[in-house]
């Protein structure tokens, strides 16, 4: 089935960067996945090895602090979800007299520090505690998460900043971290620096379950910064490989959409 594309969609100026933002929600809809399945793994894995030991002990008792920190950061946002939800589907109402309004005690502010002041003072203090552990690398992507919400991009790259330096290379969290900081750097515009975490993370062959998303945000930087070529080449790659079964179905979904899109825009 093939896609059409309206010339208001293809002739305005802010369409690719629009398309580059809305693609951002990967990490945070993959991470949740991935930290649950490596906090398992440590908490399984600890005193494996009597060199390790103490290293281990400080991870799960770090961890154990992390989970409390998380559970109270996922529950006020899940709360702020619903209440949006049921704010939308309020407007929506053909019956307006007998649907109940939403209480605005449970809906987000707009305001950062009103929103989720306690949850980001928390992680913040967590973080500079043990920046060299796993459960901190997880902490800081949630607070960076908090931070790119409400578009403060800069101190989301902070955040990340801190736990970089510990980031084991073959560790799924690297590949997490790396990806949300080209995030954060697209998100304001630097799409130069983007695509040098993104390269970063895609140049580490035990990242591979995240190549073709960085390459595909790659793409879509390049065609911003208005290097076509580029950007059709890397659509191309990731587009080719889901016939042979060897790529992230989603993104090669993406990258042949956002080909034909880069096409027809040329065609214009």
């Amino acid at each position: 089935m093939s896609t059409k594309f309206t010339k208001d969609e293809l002739k305005s100026p802010d369409q690719v960067t629009q398309t580059l933002r809305k693609g951002f929600v990967w990490t945070t809809g993959h991470s949740k996945m991935v930290i649950t399945a490596i906090a398992v793994f440590i908490v399984i894995g600890a005193g494996a090895s009597i060199m390790n030991y103490m290293t281990e002990k400080k991870e799960v008792s770090q961890q154990e602090k992390y989970f409390l920190l998380e559970k109270a950061y996922s529950e006020k946002k899940r709360g702020f979800e619903e209440a949006a939800r049921a704010e939308v589907m309020a407007a929506q109402s053909k019956d307006k007299k007998n649907v109940p309004a939403v209480d605005p005690s449970k809906k987000a502010s707009g305001d950062m520090q009103k929103d989720y002041g306690t949850e980001i003072t928390g992680f913040e203090a967590f973080i500079n505690q043990a920046p060299d552990t796993k459960a901190a690398q997880m902490a800081a992507l949630n607070l960076s998460e908090i931070y790119m919400n409400y578009k403060k991009n800069d101190e989301a790259l902070a955040t990340l900043a801190k736990v970089e330096k510990g980031l084991d290379k073959k560790d799924v969290l690297t590949g997490l971290v790396l990806m949300q900081m080209g995030n954060a750097l697209a998100d304001k515009s630097d799409c130069k620096a983007a695509i040098e975490k993104w390269q970063t993370l895609t140049n580490n062959k035990a990242l591979a379950f995240a190549h073709d998303e960085a390459k595909l945000r790659m793409g879509l930087c390049f065609e911003s910064m208005n290097d076509l070529a580029k950007a059709e080449e890397i659509y191309t790659e990731i587009g080719k490989k889901d016939d042979q079964g060897t790529t992230d179905f989603a993104a090669s979904r993406e990258a042949q959409k956002y080909l034909r899109l880069l096409k027809a825009k040329k065609n214009l």
